[in-house]
């Protein structure tokens, strides 16, 4: 027997067949914005580490006020192999030698550097908030990023499961 068989016997496509699929397509629309949505909370933006010398709101850090942004940084922050500031390391004292260098760069490697003790400062130009913001998912905890989305697909995967087995009884 083929299912237009079968469907006509029982009655055809009445209005509650046709209700129940408007109501099933309404809320699987309503899954997809959750997955997509994990795009932007997991975003990770530019940072790096919070130095006492730079990211202090006092004025105590820097007494005379000549030092521009830059060059506090240049003396708290390494350079990466790009010459960008490192983003998971900085310097364990502030290397004021960097300042008087003219372009010539030392071998990195030899100062004392350190892992972010202190946390990250966020670029929040882009995005104000993120998960990865506001639980610091970067450096050695970036892989908690992917145990986030793990997770949200196991919940869906087992809630579709579940649900399943609960609607048939």
């Amino acid at each position: 027997m083929a299912f237009q068989d079968l469907l006509d016997q029982v009655g055809g496509l009445g209005r509650f067949q046709i209700l129940q699929m408007v109501f099933l397509c309404i809320s699987s629309l309503t899954v997809s914005p959750h997955i997509l949505l994990e795009n932007f909370t997991a975003a990770i933006p530019g940072h790096r580490c919070w130095v006492h010398i730079l990211d202090n709101d006092t004025g105590s850090a820097n007494d005379t006020g000549t030092l521009s942004q830059d060059a506090l940084l240049r003396i708290s922050i390494p350079l990466d192999s790009n010459l960008r500031p490192e983003k998971c390391r900085r310097f364990s004292h502030p290397q004021w030698q960097l300042l008087h260098l003219n372009g010539t760069f030392p071998n990195m490697r030899e100062l004392d550097t350190e892992p972010c003790v202190d946390g990250w400062v966020y670029d929040r130009s882009t995005f104000s908030s993120t998960i990865v913001t506001e639980w610091d998912l970067v450096c050695d905890y970036q892989s908690l990023n992917s145990v986030a989305k793990f997770l949200l697909m196991s919940g869906m995967l087992f809630g579709s499961v579940i649900y399943n087995y609960l609607s048939d009884k």
